[in-house]
C-alpha cells in the first residue's frame, strides 16, 4: 500500500500528447518522495484507453492508473475528486488537477504535515501562457532551477489552492467535496475549505513565502475557459449563502459508483 495516494480529476483534458500533461505527469514522477500512486478519476474521456494504456506500460518509477465514472455535462470535478478519494489504495489522499506542476520537494512537505486532524492547502502560483512557453521550450528547468521559474501571480489565502490533502479520517469527516450543489469547475475547493473550518479541523497552508512555492499552474486550454467560469460564478452564488456545516452533505453518501 502506498502512502500517498493523489487523486487528479480530468475529463479530456489529460492529453499525453501535450507539454501541458507532459510537465504534470514529469513533475509527479520526479519527486524525492516516491511512496505513493498517481490515481485519474476520469469523468469519460475519449482518450481513456490511451491513458489507461500507457499507465500500464509506460514503466513509471511510481504507479499510475485511471479509473473511470461516465459523466455528462458538466464537468464535475466535485464528483471526480470523490470518486478518486474513494478509491485510493492509501490513507492519506491528494487531490490536484491534471495542469498542475509540483516543485520536486512538494510531496515530502505534504507528508511532514500529514495527521489525521489536519488538512493541508497550498498557495498556488499562476503561470501566464507566454511565460510557459519557456519552460516548454527547455529555456528554463523547474527541475534543476525552479526559483527562476516563479514568475507569475499567487492568489489570495482564502480561495482554494493547487491541492487539498488530507488523511482519510478527514475526508470521511466531511464526507469529500460536495458533489450535490458544486457543479463543473470552480469553487469547489473554496466550499470544501468552509466545511472543513466548521468541522474544527485544522488548516496548514503550504507555500506561504515566494521562497516556499513548490505549486505551479500551467494555462488553461482557451476552449475550457469560458465554461469553466460560467460554473465558477454559479457556484459562488451556492457558496456565497452557505449557513453551516451540514452534515448529510452528498445525501448521506460521497463518491459516485464507478461504472
Amino acid at each position: 500500500m502506498p502512502a500517498l495516494t493523489i487523486v487528479a480529476s480530468n475529463r479530456d483534458r489529460l492529453d499525453l500528447n501535450t507539454s501541458a500533461s507532459q510537465w504534470f505527469i514529469k513533475s509527479i514522477q520526479w519527486q524525492n518522495f516516491l511512496d505513493m500512486e498517481l490515481l485519474i478519476a476520469d469523468g469519460g474521456s475519449a482518450n481513456y484507453e490511451e491513458i489507461d494504456h500507457y499507465f500500464k506500460t509506460c514503466n513509471s518509477k511510481i504507479p499510475m492508473r485511471i479509473i473511470q465514472h461516465k459523466i455528462g455535462e458538466p464537468f464535475e470535478r466535485a464528483l471526480l475528486n470523490n470518486v478518486g478519494i474513494r478509491n485510493a489504495n492509501s490513507e492519506n489522499i491528494m487531490c490536484t488537477d491534471c495542469d498542475i506542476l509540483f516543485g520536486k520537494d512538494l510531496m515530502s512537505e505534504v507528508m511532514e504535515n500529514m495527521n489525521n486532524n489536519i488538512f493541508i492547502e497550498s498557495r498556488t502560483m499562476y503561470w501566464k501562457s507566454k511565460f510557459v512557453q519557456r519552460i516548454y521550450s527547455g529555456e528554463l528547468d523547474p527541475y534543476t532551477n525552479l526559483e527562476k521559474c516563479k514568475v507569475g501571480r499567487i492568489h489570495k489565502r482564502s480561495t482554494g489552492g493547487g491541492l487539498e490533502a488530507a488523511h482519510k479520517d478527514v475526508w470521511n469527516k466531511v464526507r469529500g467535496f460536495n458533489e450535490q450543489d458544486m457543479h463543473g469547475w470552480g469553487s469547489e475547493d473554496a466550499e470544501l475549505l468552509e466545511r472543513i473550518k466548521m468541522a474544527g479541523i485544522r488548516i496548514k497552508w503550504l507555500g506561504e513565502s515566494l521562497e516556499s512555492i513548490k505549486v505551479f499552474h500551467q494555462p488553461h486550454p482557451k476552449k475550457d475557459i469560458k465554461n469553466d467560469l460560467e460554473w465558477q460564478e454559479k457556484n459562488k452564488v451556492f457558496l456565497n449563502n452557505i449557513k453551516g456545516y451540514r452534515a448529510n452533505l452528498n445525501n448521506g453518501g460521497w463518491g459516485g459508483k464507478l461504472d
